[in-house]
């Protein structure tokens, strides 16, 4: 008996491990057809089901997921989109991290606690890297044909830095930035009604 004490913490250190892994955040809503690719498989995710590092959620047509992470960030993600929970961590004693990957489609982020004190949130794309202060903002393809378009709507400022090694800062609630593969990020301006509604249309199902 003594033995199977001793070897309970090792049978169950792989859920445990798992466990940890997986409270990052929580799903909040899904509209249409959502489907969530994890190390266990490919299984439709429901609302309440806890996020761990390492999900990538897909959106179909007319779709979205919304997901709420442990530090109350809100990310919306839009139709037809690709999006990785890449890394997301809390501590104490050192700078937060938050790292995401957005593969296709947009999203929107009002982030929470997490950039209130020391932090690191930053989401890559294949052309361009957004890193947040604190902020609510937009990003995506679809707007601008083979480009990659950034606008904050508030908050503390978001950079944008591309693979080129080009960089632009967004301080401003309505500027925006477009990246086209291979260069350095457009100069910020601010964007009009019809290019905010329509960045706003690719969350709404």
């Amino acid at each position: 008996m003594r033995h199977l004490f001793l070897a309970l913490p090792l049978l169950f250190a792989p859920v445990l491990a798992h466990a940890e892994a997986c409270r990052a955040g929580v799903v909040v809503r899904l509209v249409g057809e959502v489907s969530l690719a994890r190390k266990t498989g490919l299984f439709p995710p429901f609302t309440g089901l806890q996020i761990c590092q390492g999900d990538r959620f897909v959106t179909g047509p007319a779709s979205i997921a919304e997901l709420r992470l442990r530090d109350g960030t809100l990310i919306t993600l839009g139709r037809d989109s690709e999006f990785v929970i890449r890394e997301y961590r809390l501590y104490r004693d050192r700078p937060n991290v938050a790292t995401f990957d957005l593969v296709k489609g947009a999203f929107r982020s009002i982030t929470g606690l997490i950039t209130r004190r020391a932090s690191r949130y930053v989401v890559h794309s294949r052309v361009a890297t957004i890193g947040v202060r604190g902020t609510d903002f937009w990003g995506g393809y679809g707007l601008t044909e083979n480009g990659f378009d950034v606008v904050m709507l508030e908050g503390h400022g978001v950079y944008v830095d591309s693979a080129t090694g080009g960089h632009v800062e967004l301080y401003q609630s309505g500027q925006g930035t477009t990246v086209m593969n291979g260069a350095a990020p457009a100069a910020a301006t601010i964007w009009g009604e019809d290019k905010v509604r329509r960045a706003f249309a690719t969350i709404t199902p």
